[in-house]
């Protein structure tokens, strides 16, 4: 895929000031309401598309157990992790809800977990350019 030579800001709370857009996927290859795993130069991802069509790009994995968050779920924007239920708010990468599931695990890591050890995801800049998705990138 092309790469544009633009410079961009960092992703979201970086603070280099040298990133480029690279070209992840085809924008009408992400519809509303879903996210898909890709990759920007070695980085994993998990880009998506919000109901109303804003976009989105965040770290591909879970800072659980490293789930592939690309095959989760959104729900707002709210992304869920396919294993253990965490939510992450694709906005920011905040932690909006711990492991939730199964059940067992959820009171343990409730019970046990020091909030410090929940961790957020990247977030990372990206914008719709003729027809394509591009995602800012080191």
């Amino acid at each position: 895929m092309a790469v544009d030579k633009k410079k961009t800001e960092a992703p979201k709370g970086a603070e280099s000031t040298a990133y480029t857009f690279v070209t992840v996927c085809r924008s009408d290859e992400l519809p509303e309401g879903e996210v898909r795993p890709l990759k920007a130069r070695g980085k994993e991802l998990a880009v998506g598309r919000l109901v109303g069509g804003q976009l989105f790009a965040v770290g591909g994995r879970c800072t659980h157990m490293r789930a592939q968050l690309g095959g989760g779920t959104l729900n707002g924007a709210l992304l869920e992790c396919p294993w253990h239920g965490s939510q992450f708010d694709v906005a920011d990468g905040c932690v909006a809800k711990w492991v939730q599931r199964p059940a067992w695990m959820k009171l343990l890591f409730d019970a046990t977990m020091p909030a410090f050890m929940k961790r957020s995801i990247a977030t990372y800049d990206v914008k719709e350019e003729n027809g394509e998705v591009l995602v800012a990138v080191d």
